[in-house]
């Protein structure tokens, strides 16, 4: 069976790896993937998607147009293409086109599904049209809504009145895994060209607003007053520039180490100390997933997306999004790593148990089936 994923632009972020990574489960259970790239750019994920055997199209469509003419028209062309390549399924990513992509579902007789990805609220004023569009879309199309964590759940259950079908993210346990020696992390280090008594830091992501880098960054100024510290940002995006100039003013440069995305993440995260996260809200974050399921002691900031993943701190630590707490909070772990390490075989075993791959994949097939 052919399932077609409708996503914005195909990045490099958690969704396109999550279902990169599982192309091959999907495929053992008789899906073949195939994507379509709506966003002006196919995007920088496109040659991943292709590598792992996921064909991209590029069907860009017009952010927010109204033009009721050239909405009839690329939405012709959308049943055209699932007629053309013989869709069985749909599965919408990009939230502002879903009642568009779920209508062509229903014309064309496919179960259609849609993944809410974050925790997003409508402006007061436009409520009842979010509101609406879910209504319709369930009832009139047949639409089922996917939530891939709980505080998303909880959004679209409690804010949009939306009852969905929960599936957690996921983590590829061949690609994320703790520590497999004792010198394995020393020699990650040495390549780095990073010193072996170096606390090590580490964050992934985007550099935007949401994500916040710079708490980390203000927080490191205070540490290197205390301790041999240094950040690995992982990840590049429009705020670099602004991240890396404000380094550069709290006198910590030389202590920040920015690179660009990496497809050997697990690398960079065993190499480290502790993750942090500061983002201000996020869906499920698979980054923390990632370092949890590397046994890496983590620090979150008390956010959707983020709060979901520790609970009484038994899994890290869960914070207030001050970057005065987050610099105490990573002191305290470098003063007590046998409690931080207890942490943080807590977390191991519970993403094991509720955020693996083949557990996740095994209920999107349920939904691919009617089943769930």
């Amino acid at each position: 069976m052919k399932v077609l994923h409708i996503f914005n632009e195909i990045k490099f972020s958690g969704a396109e790896i999550m279902y990169s990574n599982a192309a091959p489960l999907f495929r053992d259970k008789g899906y073949e993937l195939v994507a379509i790239s709506t966003g002006e750019s196919v995007g920088d994920f496109a040659k991943q998607f292709e590598a792992t055997g996921i064909p991209v199209f590029h069907r860009p469509f017009k952010r927010d147009s109204k033009n009721p003419f050239y909405i009839f028209n690329y939405l012709k062309r959308i049943i055209q293409f699932i007629k053309d390549n013989d869709i069985n399924i749909i599965h919408i990513h990009r939230s502002n086109v879903f009642w568009y992509f779920s209508l062509c579902g229903y014309l064309t007789g496919k179960k259609t599904i849609m993944t809410f990805h974050n925790v997003f609220k409508s402006r007061s004023i436009s409520w009842i049209k979010h509101y609406l569009l879910r209504l319709t879309a369930k009832k009139w199309f047949h639409l089922t809504f996917q939530t891939i964590g709980e505080s998303v759940y909880l959004n679209e259950l409690n804010y949009y009145k939306n009852t969905t079908v929960q599936v957690n993210n996921w983590f590829d346990s061949n690609r994320f895994y703790p520590l497999t020696n004792s010198n394995e992390k020393l020699l990650i280090k040495e390549k780095l060209n990073i010193d072996n008594d170096a606390f090590i830091i580490i964050s992934t992501g985007s550099c935007s607003t949401i994500k916040n880098h710079s708490d980390i960054i203000w927080a490191l100024s205070i540490l290197v007053k205390k301790m041999h510290i240094v950040y690995i940002h992982l990840g590049t995006g429009n705020l670099e520039g602004q991240e890396k100039a404000l380094a550069t003013e709290l006198g910590v440069a030389k202590e920040v180490l920015f690179f660009n995305n990496k497809t050997n993440v697990r690398d960079y995260l065993v190499a480290s100390d502790v993750f942090v996260m500061t983002s201000k809200f996020e869906g499920l974050s698979i980054a923390s997933i990632e370092a949890m399921a590397c046994q890496l002691p983590s620090v979150l900031y008390n956010s959707p997306g983020l709060r979901d993943l520790i609970k009484n701190n038994d899994y890290g630590l869960l914070i207030a999004p001050r970057y005065n707490i987050l610099a105490e909070s990573i002191f305290n772990i470098w003063q007590n790593p046998e409690l931080a390490k207890q942490r943080a075989l807590n977390a191991l075993n519970n993403v094991n148990l509720n955020y693996s791959m083949e557990a996740s994949v095994n209920k999107i097939s349920m939904i691919y089936n009617g089943n769930l």
